[in-house]
């Protein structure tokens, strides 16, 4: 019976051990970048880590139209981090430029958002920049899409 208990408690020591290797391996994510890929198109969406260290899930959606080029159309830009909050806006993309960012959207699970500004920065950029509150700590986030040639790079 002695040997059957010490056999249990030695495989349930190495299953524990092998677990948080395999946590480690997935936190290793450590982008502040992620790429959407217009050729590719579709909704596309990437695991990080935000700079606090929590999981940030950024997704890239495009908004179907019938009448337009390849690379041209409207773009959903959204992130969040589960049971935190969710931030999400639109742009089009006309020409190899970004025409226009609307439609912003901020959902806080946690805390508050102090601040929340969409801003077209240039042709080819634009941001959500926001203000997080949780208790005494207050952090910024960027939320930034950038097109590049057949690409649209998001920053956080």
């Amino acid at each position: 019976m002695k040997k059957l208990v010490v056999l249990l408690c030695w495989f349930i020591f190495f299953s524990l051990d092998v677990t948080e290797v395999k946590a480690e391996e997935a936190n290793s994510i450590d982008t502040k970048e992620v790429i959407y890929d217009l050729a590719v198109g579709g909704t596309q969406t990437f695991e990080s880590l935000s700079p606090d260290g929590e999981q940030l899930i950024i997704e890239i959606e495009e908004i179907p139209s019938y009448f337009r080029a390849v690379k041209n159309g409207s773009y959903q830009i959204a992130a969040s981090t589960t049971g935190q909050w969710k931030a999400s806006y639109q742009i089009t993309v006309s020409g190899d430029k970004i025409t226009r960012a609307y439609s912003p959207a901020i959902v806080a699970y946690t805390g508050s958002f102090t601040q929340a500004e969409l801003k077209l920065d240039s042709s080819i950029q634009s941001t959500y920049y926001l203000k997080r509150k949780v208790g005494l700590f207050t952090t910024s986030i960027n939320l930034r899409a950038k097109l590049q040639s057949n690409k649209i790079s998001i920053t956080y």
